[in-house]
């Protein structure tokens, strides 16, 4: 798999009120294998194929939050710098949903919406 370059999708996401049954259905569906890493307030599900590196993750949509959030899928772009990605997104229409967020020591990421009103994800990794 190429290594992503700086402006280009770099991950996919599921947000899922049921992992189990995401589980169950992209598996069969695609033969995807999953790995839990427990992440302290929440597991995190690494998607591979055929033994190969991490291509997605999922995540389970907190209860109280499942009428706010609804199941879908995130795409994210790597970017160099998530500050100035994101002061350039938003001179040129885009809104900030979530703002700039640590993800343990792998990176940073915050979510936008386009002009469009297209949710897209910003990634920033912190290790090479």
């Amino acid at each position: 798999m190429k290594t992503p370059q700086v402006g280009e999708f770099c991950w996919n996401e599921l947000a899922t009120p049921d992992v189990a049954a995401a589980k169950n259905f992209y598996g069969k569906v695609f033969g995807w294998q999953f790995d839990d890493h427990d992440m302290g307030e929440m597991t995190y599900t690494m998607v591979k194929q055929q033994d190969k590196d991490s291509f997605a993750g999922i995540w389970a949509i907190p209860k109280d939050q499942q009428k706010q959030i609804p199941p879908h899928w995130m795409a994210y772009v790597l970017v160099e710098n998530l500050e100035k990605a994101l002061e350039k997104a938003t001179q040129h229409g885009a809104k900030i949903m979530k703002p700039a967020t640590n993800a343990g020591d792998h990176g940073r990421f915050a979510i936008i919406t386009d002009p469009t009103g297209a949710h897209l994800a910003l990634w920033q990794a912190l290790k090479k």
